[in-house]
């Protein structure tokens, strides 16, 4: 007694809608998906200057803060120049503070950060000389608004 064969069926997938699915999943992603923006330091920079806008600024009334590539942190200011280790940031609000009380509106913060130093230590300094406010003898409140950011190649 013969048996008959049985007729083997394929299984088949259609696949003439992925091509659509895909794009449709494609697009529902691309406009759904929001990139959101890095906000980086917030500050407000000046105008480019003017031959005849430019200010010069004596030297007893600055104030330089300078980072080298290995993070160490030098301060210099009239009458005291200190090398700091990363970690005595309040060192540094300590002596803006004390040249705010000597020189008023007048003082001026150079804050110059190597292109190679680490960036949070740039970060942490700049931190630092924005929490410096002091209180004169005659009852104003001052802080360090004047801040100069100087990028440098050398230590």
């Amino acid at each position: 007694m013969q048996l008959r064969e049985k007729k083997k069926t394929k299984h088949v997938m259609p696949t003439s809608a992925m091509g659509d699915v895909a794009f449709l999943i494609l697009i529902f992603f691309l406009t759904s998906t929001v990139f959101t923006k890095d906000k980086g330091l917030k500050m407000l920079l000046p105008d480019k200057a003017e031959e005849e806008d430019i200010v010069q600024v004596k030297p007893e009334n600055i104030v330089m803060v300078m980072i080298n590539p290995a993070g160490a942190i030098r301060i210099k200011a009239s009458g005291v120049e200190k090398d700091l280790s990363p970690h005595e940031y309040d060192e540094i609000k300590r002596i803006v503070e004390e040249r705010l009380l000597e020189r008023d509106t007048l003082l001026v913060v150079s804050l110059r950060a190597s292109k190679e130093a680490p960036y949070k230590n740039m970060v942490h300094v700049l931190d630092q000389i924005k929490l410096c406010r002091v209180t004169m003898p005659d009852g104003r409140k001052l802080r360090a608004n004047k801040i100069s950011l100087i990028p440098t190649s050398e230590e």
